[in-house]
């Protein structure tokens, strides 16, 4: 019997080594809407999913009940091997989820106030991955998703001394 690939995909599933697809693909999904609200709302969600799929490759469970921010501060508390790089993704995830509290919840708020775009400029200008098209004032920011993404996936847990577990 012929099985078709299912549409969408559990981001737990997914490798290591897959996740420049999964970064190509939050691009091309992204890429295709037009509206920034739309943009945000939905960059913001697969973002916290990518959280919730590095916090479990790093051995915590968490269900659904957790908040954005909560998982931020879940993922803060780890030991990355790139603490540098950590800083600048925790910063970035923070003002992401202000940009998306303010759309949701700040009747008066206008995603052409320059935020959005400066926001999307500290993720390209600090973080690296692929540019797949040319810069435009949308795909600067559907970049930066996607950008956000695969340097959230290539963090690497510091391992564990000896001496730091406690006994």
């Amino acid at each position: 019997m012929l099985q078709y690939p299912v549409v969408g995909c559990n981001l737990n599933q997914v490798k290591e080594k897959y996740d420049v697809l999964v970064e190509l693909a939050v691009w091309g999904h992204l890429d295709s809407k037009s509206e920034l609200e739309l943009i945000l709302l939905k960059g913001h969600l697969i973002i916290e999913q990518i959280l919730e799929a590095k916090l479990n490759r790093a051995g915590i469970e968490i269900g659904n009940t957790l908040s954005f921010y909560s998982k931020i501060l879940a993922l803060e508390k780890l030991s990355f091997e790139q603490s540098q790089k950590k800083t600048i993704i925790i910063y970035s995830l923070k003002g992401l989820n202000k940009l998306r509290n303010n759309l949701a919840h700040d009747f008066y708020f206008d995603m052409y106030n320059g935020e959005f775009e400066s926001w999307a400029k500290h993720v390209l200008r600090n973080m690296f991955g692929e540019k797949y098209t040319r810069y435009t004032y949308r795909t600067k920011i559907v970049h930066a998703f996607s950008i956000l993404t695969i340097n959230i996936l290539e963090l690497t847990i510091k391992e564990k001394h000896y001496e730091d577990e406690n006994i």
